[in-house]
């Protein structure tokens, strides 16, 4: 993959600074908020008013949809912090995400991002040249079964999702996990 190094104004970058000690995630599936921490520049997500940051993230989760005033993803998953990876997990009795119509998005390594500037949320195939007219869609929401990750060698505020999608008619970004379909 040919990483391009253009970036939008409102890129945030990782800290270098080890994010230290934390207690760790009760056992359980929770409801997560997952979300950029500007102020000390980790990615977070927040679980019953609890915090905990990472700087890698690896694993499947169902995604609820999306915050577009405050730029935060709402996820039902199971967690676990080892060193500086958030690891998820799906509810084991979770059913796979409906799928429904609309223009599909071919497995590839899609960015899920947030455009602060217009609070809207960003898909992109990292695998399309930059300037392709496909390789970008603002859309107004994402839900469904998200397997992503976010390499810690990726020093920029993304999560990517592995798998397929659908923008349906409401331009809403419909994820799917290809373990489950």
């Amino acid at each position: 993959m040919i990483v391009n190094t253009d970036i939008y104004e409102d890129a945030q970058f990782q800290s270098p600074t080890p994010i230290g000690m934390q207690v760790q995630i009760p056992d359980g599936v929770h409801d997560i908020e997952l979300s950029w921490d500007r102020h000390k520049a980790y990615m977070r997500i927040i679980i019953n008013g609890q915090t905990w940051w990472f700087k890698e993230y690896l694993g499947k989760a169902i995604l609820i949809g999306a915050d577009n005033a405050k730029g935060r993803l709402h996820l039902r998953a199971g967690a676990r912090i080892e060193g500086e990876t958030l690891i998820m997990y799906r509810p084991l009795d979770a059913f796979p995400h409906e799928l429904v119509k609309g223009e599909k998005r071919e497995t590839t390594h899609n960015r899920l991002c947030y455009r602060r500037s217009d609070q809207k949320w960003r898909l992109r195939d990292e695998r399309m040249p930059w300037n392709h007219p496909d390789a970008l869609k603002i859309v107004e929401d994402y839900v469904g079964d998200m397997n992503a990750e976010w390499m810690m060698e990726d020093t920029v505020a993304h999560i990517y999702h592995n798998g397929f999608i659908i923008i349906d008619e409401n331009n809403v970004a419909h994820l799917y996990d290809s373990d489950l379909v």
